[in-house]
């Protein structure tokens, strides 16, 4: 019986035990027949002296072995958690007989570190408490578990094991770090936090005009009124909000795995959402791949969370189909919103898609998240390829910045600086 409690984040397994013989009961066995083989054949009573202890510890052994329930209790601290956080797992194995060792072992991914073993034992005890901290050092949906509980009986003569299901654990890349935002020309008519280029209600200050009956007397322009003889009001840009996509390139993936070209895009993205969703923009975010993943863009902090669960699927997929913009609905694409696309710019559908989002309007602002660059050779050939790569690479960089896309290029340590971007009129000044 299971029964998995997600509020608690606990599950608890009950199982009746069944008992088998260990390799040690059979080693005795086989010794006590031998032993009184070799007594009926050669007709001394000598191999019956020590075919009589391994007898004996027969008969204790397995006369310990009595029917039982054996419960355990997997419980997890955390089931959502960023990259190197502590996450705590605590294993309880309780059981109404006699035992002689408890042993209980975690089954775990390769990229969860556990402090200390995967394995404790305790002997001579009803009840055995385990307790492990893991550290996840990449993003994704990982398996804790399951949990091999194996219980023997006093002299370890018998055995029984009880497996628990694996509970999953959710890996949140950790956010890059974005600095300054870019506003887009195009802003949505609604309340927000970046200001616009008509008047409305605001506090930044866009000029001055004269009064017209209805205004609000606190908007009197007095120092300007004093010199122009006649009453002067203060015009303030209207504060409104931005539409941000990101889209994720997920065609291809270089570079060592934790330090990848989608690793970065992944942590980008997720920092990238964060600056705007603060701001109070929209933000929604495309997975272009074989399988094209979107999310519509939304507000508030559950949006981030939504964000973040969409990019949890981004990996390679093996696909005949050819991604295209194209296919995006309006939803997922508004008109005039900001693309941030994040690639390492090697695959021709990306740039193809490029240059359909500048087509159609889009302000677009490309990341070059391919930090990992080839090693070059000791020999000539190899490094005169280096140098051919490099110039290839800025033939696409400069074919982007003719086309309208604002280039930026990525660090290893995943941080993305906005400041100074610009490309009028398409692209405001940056805050």
């Amino acid at each position: 019986m299971s029964l998995v409690d997600p509020s608690a984040q606990k599950t608890v397994v009950t199982s009746t035990l069944q008992w088998r013989q260990t390799w040690l009961l059979a080693q005795l066995a086989t010794v006590a027949f031998l032993a009184l083989a070799a007594a009926v054949i050669t007709g001394r009573p000598e191999p019956v002296l020590i075919a009589a202890p391994c007898i004996t510890a027969l008969a204790v052994m397995t006369g310990r072995c009595r029917p039982g329930e054996v419960t355990v209790t997997v419980e997890t601290s955390e089931r959502r958690c960023f990259e190197g956080e502590p996450v705590e797992v605590r294993t309880t194995v309780r059981c109404d007989v006699p035992l002689g060792t408890i042993d209980v072992e975690l089954a775990l991914p390769a990229l969860l570190e556990v402090e200390g073993g995967r394995r404790q034992a305790a002997p001579c005890c009803r009840e055995l408490s385990a307790t492990w901290v893991l550290r996840p050092r990449r993003w994704g949906r990982r398996t804790v578990g399951p949990a091999i509980v194996r219980v023997y009986s006093p002299g370890r003569g018998m055995t029984s094991t009880v497996r628990t299901q694996g509970d999953e654990l959710v890996v949140y890349p950790p956010p890059a770090s974005t600095r300054d935002l870019v506003v887009p020309h195009r802003l949505v008519h609604r309340v927000g936090s970046h200001a616009g280029r008509r008047a409305g209600a605001g506090i930044e200050f866009a000029g001055i005009r004269d009064y017209v009956p209805g205004d609000a007397v606190r908007r009197v322009n007095w120092a300007v009124s004093s010199r122009r003889r006649a009453l002067v009001v203060n015009e303030h840009a209207a504060e409104l909000a931005a539409d941000v996509v990101v889209l994720v390139d997920t065609t291809t993936d270089v570079g060592p795995p934790g330090a990848s070209s989608l690793d970065h895009a992944v942590r980008t993205a997720a920092g990238i959402a964060q600056v705007y969703l603060s701001a109070g923009d929209r933000v929604g975010v495309v997975g272009f791949g074989g399988l094209t993943r979107w999310l519509r863009p939304d507000v508030g902090t559950r949006q981030y969370y939504r964000v973040v669960e969409t990019l949890l699927a981004s990996r390679l997929d093996d696909s005949y189909v050819k991604p295209a913009i194209a296919w995006l609905p309006r939803p997922a694409l508004p008109p005039g919103a900001l693309v941030f696309v994040l690639s390492p710019l090697i695959d021709d559908r990306v740039l193809t898609a490029l240059g359909e989002l500048r087509e159609r309007g889009h302000p677009v602002v490309a990341v070059d998240v391919g930090t990992y660059e080839p090693q070059p050779g000791p020999t000539p050939a190899e490094q005169l390829a280096l140098r051919v790569w490099r110039l290839d690479r800025g033939v696409v960089e400069h074919g982007l910045r003719e086309m309208g896309v604002v280039v930026l290029a990525g660090t290893p340590e995943s941080t993305v600086s906005l400041a100074g971007v610009r490309l009028e009129p398409l692209l405001g000044a940056t805050r």
